[in-house]
C-alpha cells in the first residue's frame, strides 16, 4: 500500500508532503521568477496545498492536476474554503498525457513527484533538463533537511495516526504489507537518498 493511497484514504492532518514545507515552496517560486502575471501548472497537485499558497502569496494563477479524484475534490475544497476559486483550477489528469497545449503555462512545477532522487543520478536529471532544451538549470541540494521532515511527519502523525496506518495496511496486506512499508520507510533515511531543487528555464525567443 502506498503512501498516496494511505493519504487519500485516512485524514492524518498532513498537507505538505516535502521536507522543508512552504519555504522550499517560497524558494522554488521565487527562482521560478512567479509573480502576479504567471500562469503557473502543479503537476500531481495532491491536496492543492502549494496551489493555494502560490495563489495567496503570489497572487498568481495556478492550474493543479493530478491522477486521484480524491485529491482533487480535497484541493477543489481547500480553495473555496480560502476563497481562492478565481484563482485557483483542480483538474483530474495523467501527468503522462497532459491535456494543455504548448506554451499554455509561464512556470511549471512538480514538488512531491520528482524531488526525491537517489544522490548519483542528480546530475543526469541536470544534463536531461538541458537536453529537453532547458537553460540556466540550476540544482540545489536540500538533503540535509530530510532527517528533520521525517521527526516532523512522525509527529504530525501521532499515536493514533500510526495506529491508523499500522491497522490499515495490516487488514488489507497483512503481515507482508507491514514489513514492505517498514522497508519502503528506509529510504529516507538511506545516504544516498537526496532532496533537490532543479529549476531551468526555455530560452528567449
Amino acid at each position: 500500500m502506498s503512501l498516496e493511497e494511505i493519504l487519500e484514504e485516512e485524514n492524518l492532518g498532513i498537507e505538505v508532503l516535502h521536507p522543508g514545507g512552504l519555504e522550499i515552496t517560497r524558494e522554488l517560486a521565487e527562482l521560478c521568477g512567479i509573480n502576479e502575471k504567471s500562469k503557473v501548472l502543479d503537476v500531481a497537485c495532491g491536496t492543492g496545498e502549494t496551489a493555494c499558497f502560490l495563489a495567496e502569496t503570489f497572487g498568481c494563477e495556478v492550474v493543479g492536476v493530478d491522477a486521484s479524484p480524491l485529491m482533487i475534490e480535497k484541493a477543489k475544497n481547500k480553495a473555496k474554503m480560502r476563497g481562492l476559486e478565481g484563482k485557483t483550477t483542480f483538474i483530474l489528469a495523467d501527468a503522462h498525457k497532459l491535456p494543455f497545449p504548448d506554451n499554455t503555462f509561464d512556470v511549471v512545477i512538480s514538488e512531491c513527484t520528482l524531488c526525491l532522487l537517489n544522490k548519483e543520478v542528480i546530475e543526469g536529471w541536470k544534463k536531461l533538463f538541458e537536453q529537453a532544451g532547458l537553460v540556466d538549470v540550476v540544482v540545489i541540494d536540500k538533503s540535509h533537511l530530510i532527517p528533520e521532515w521525517m521527526k516532523e511527519m512522525r509527529k504530525e502523525v501521532g499515536i493514533i495516526g500510526e495506529l491508523k496506518i499500522f491497522l490499515k495496511i495490516l487488514r488489507k496486506e497483512g503481515l507482508k504489507g507491514l514489513k514492505n512499508a517498514w522497508e519502503s520507510m528506509k529510504i529516507f533515511e538511506s545516504p544516498y537518498t537526496g532532496y533537490v531543487i532543479i529549476v531551468g528555464r526555455k530560452p528567449a525567443r
